[in-house]
């Protein structure tokens, strides 16, 4: 339909941290506009080094390490599988927590930090993705610029990219609830 905001927003265009402060405001935002909130969003306890990112889970408050010590001189990838997987299984338990709620569930959004490298290979959050999806939730992610081809592979015509703001997400949201409402 002409006019139809699609059920998943990227944000892009902050470095990292920027966008991850962005996700976390926008959910306690919509959080206060009565929005049902689950999912994770990165978080990085100040004064500590990059390795020390935890994936927040919105609805638990449980914290996974995203990335693991390699030890000294270690030249690989330092991301944890194991807490990513932790961490999608985690908001897989919170749509399923919500589904069984039953009720009206357009008031619940799905913030899921990155689709990024892992998302893109099938991994990471992808499973996630999916049951927010499956589960006809709204969904607000950023979008790391490197993977734009595999990611409009894998949302095809129901996502939207949006500049990393939080007008840009108030105004999707806007559209989604009048939508719903309407």
């Amino acid at each position: 339909m002409v006019g139809e905001r699609p059920m998943i927003l990227a944000l892009q265009g902050g470095d990292r941290e920027v966008i991850q402060s962005l996700l976390a405001e926008a959910a306690g935002q919509l959080r206060s506009a009565g929005v049902r909130v689950l999912g994770v969003v990165e978080h990085l306890p100040p004064g500590c080094a990059h390795e020390d990112v935890l994936l927040l889970d919105l609805v638990s408050g449980e914290a996974n390490r995203l990335h693991q010590d390699l030890g000294p001189g270690a030249a690989g990838c330092s991301l944890d599988p194991a807490g990513l997987a932790a961490a999608a299984a985690g908001v897989e338990r919170a749509i399923a927590a919500r589904l069984a709620e039953g009720g009206d569930l357009t008031d619940t959004v799905v913030i899921l930090s990155k689709f990024g490298r892992q998302e893109a290979d099938g991994r990471g959050l992808t499973s996630a993705f999916h049951a927010a999806v499956a589960a006809e939730f709204r969904v607000l992610t950023s979008l790391s610029p490197t993977v734009r081809a595999e990611w409009d592979g894998f949302v095809g015509d129901l996502a939207e990219i949006a500049p990393a703001s939080l007008p840009a997400v108030d105004a999707w949201w806007s559209a989604v609830a009048e939508k719903v409402a309407g």
